[in-house]
């Protein structure tokens, strides 16, 4: 790293020797400004903010020593050599108390002025390494205390006894657990000092003024919450946090285009079983397939649950897993709307079966696409989507499970013998026009550089092309004689030879079947045609 200097004399000949002397060697030192005057100086330093400073004593308008007093003054801690053609005890004296250590006497010897210059930058070297170890056992001492406060929480939430010493005030008279997801967020909640920042943000005018919030992620996407403060009743108190979550909804919809959605568990009035009100959130949230519905409470009603027998779960599941493997991702989708709405039917209690039955669903399809010979890497390993399934709610799998299925089917039909097919027809197509002067060229070449058999591209050929491979090769090359005819003053020779044509005289019986004229005849009439 190189230091910056700034110069500050009123004589032209004594800024240049420093600048020339600095620049001369080798000391990690540049300098990034020089001025005349103090004032001129003064306006430099809040400028260009040096690390060293070096002023002359006497100068118009303001001198050194004022000028390092206003530099003080505005929070500037450079680095101060003074210089003066003055040996005198009360400039030394001033100096002293301004903490300028280091005093040059003119005229100075060049090796003077880098003795100084060494000392400071050695200082200097110092300064930043003790600023770097503070900074850095303070991130460790923030990240210490992060971590701490996290153990806390997740203690709490998982019924746990905790004996650890955090900051966190969890006094209240009521208090309550819940689930709560950003979507579209920046934030990346795998980080408990993303967490931290989040909660910063929306404890400042968003919560009401009796409620507290507390957060750690369980699985890096959502954040597990924790609230607490006073109300009436527990009631009130829910009714208190609903409150904030909307003002804090509206606020990150507003200003930064997230959207907040949210489960809230019943209030308690001891926090030791906050285990039971977090449970309560993850079954509300679990279970929810409308989207609709930002914020829910345990207890609200989901609609009438209708009687569904694991027979029917069965026969949707049967429905996507064939569809699948056809590639038909219209109707899988179909059936996975049913699906869902079979879960959704399902009582809160059920949570557990559904992400048992949703996991089984994903390992069916994967084995299925491996039986077909399709590599589990072209999809999606299970493992990627673990965390969804067991956090995640009903509108989480049903995304997560759409995408699975929309990426699995479109596997399946890039694969088809139908879209294989027409790849290789494709190839074939582009291999002709690129080689029409291949005079080896026939139906058996092109099957060997495609690799596949004669009969099997003599077969797609005609039924996507509509002519057979010889017909369709016939015509490009006549095509292409036909141009070069027009277009070039080849001779006969030469053009059935770039159409492929070792025998001139088969060239020409082949030309007069498709033109119903000789080359030459050809040739003759687009001559007459071009005088005229």
């Amino acid at each position: 790293m190189m230091y910056r200097v700034l110069i500050i004399d009123d004589e032209d000949y004594v800024r240049d020797l420093l600048v020339r002397n600095i620049h001369s060697s080798d000391l990690d030192a540049e300098v990034v400004a020089v001025a005349g005057d103090g004032r001129e100086g003064l306006k430099e330093a809040l400028l260009k903010k040096p690390d060293i400073v070096i002023t002359d004593i006497a100068m118009p308008f303001m001198n050194g020593l004022e000028l390092i007093k206003e530099m003080q003054k505005a929070g500037l801690h450079s680095k101060n050599v003074v210089i003066s053609g003055y040996d005198e005890f009360d400039y030394a004296k001033q100096a002293i108390s301004l903490g300028v250590k280091d005093y040059l006497l003119k005229p100075f010897l060049p090796k003077e002025l880098t003795d100084v210059l060494m000392k400071l930058l050695k200082e200097l070297d110092s300064q930043k390494a003790l600023q770097q170890n503070m900074s850095l056992l303070k991130e460790q001492a923030i990240s210490r205390e992060g971590l701490v406060r996290e153990k806390a929480l997740r203690a709490l939430l998982k019924g746990k006894d905790c004996q650890t010493e955090t900051d966190i005030s969890l006094e209240g008279k009521y208090y309550a657990a819940g689930v709560m997801r950003l979507e579209g967020s920046a934030w990346d909640f795998s980080r408990q000092e993303q967490v931290e920042e989040f909660l910063m943000l929306v404890r400042n005018g968003y919560l009401l003024p009796d409620i507290f919030m507390f957060a750690v992620s369980f699985d890096g996407i959502q954040l597990a919450v924790i609230w607490c403060g006073g109300g009436e009743n527990e009631e009130s108190f829910l009714g208190n946090i609903g409150l904030s979550l909307e003002k804090i909804n509206a606020s990150l919809e507003k200003y930064y285009h997230f959207q907040l959605s949210c489960a809230v568990g019943r209030a308690y009035t001891s926090q030791f079983v906050l285990e039971h009100s977090y449970r309560e959130a993850m079954a509300m949230w679990r279970g929810n397939l409308d989207g609709n519905r930002q914020i829910l409470f345990y207890g609200e009603e989901n609609g009438k649950k209708e009687e569904i027998t694991s027979g029917q779960i069965r026969e949707w599941k049967n429905q996507i897993r064939m569809s699948v493997r056809r590639g038909q991702e219209e109707d899988a989708l179909k059936s996975l709307a049913g699906l869902m709405k079979c879960y959704a039917s399902f009582s809160n209690k059920k949570n557990d079966y559904v992400s048992v039955s949703v996991g089984e669903l994903v390992y069916a399809i994967q084995n299925d696409m491996e039986q077909e010979g399709y590599d589990r890497a072209d999809t999606e390993p299970l493992s990627s989507m673990q965390d969804r399934i067991t956090y995640g709610s009903l509108m989480d799998m049903k995304d997560m499970l759409d995408t699975y299925i929309r990426k699995c089917c479109l596997v399946v039909r890039d694969n088809s013998e139908e879209t294989k097919a027409d790849a290789v027809v494709k190839l074939i197509k582009l291999m002709i026009e690129n080689d029409l002067q291949n005079m080896d060229m026939d139906l058996e070449w092109v099957a060997a550089k495609v690799h596949f058999s004669s009969s099997y591209v003599r077969q797609i050929f005609k039924q996507y092309v509509g002519e057979s491979l010889g017909e369709y090769l016939i015509r490009k090359r006549m095509e292409r004689a036909g141009k070069l005819l027009q277009e070039t003053g080849l001779k006969i020779q030469e053009i059935a030879e770039e159409c492929g044509y070792e025998n001139q005289r088969y060239f020409a019986s082949s030309f007069k079947k498709f033109y119903g004229c000789t080359p030459t005849e050809f040739k003759k009439a687009v001559e007459e045609e071009h005088l005229y």
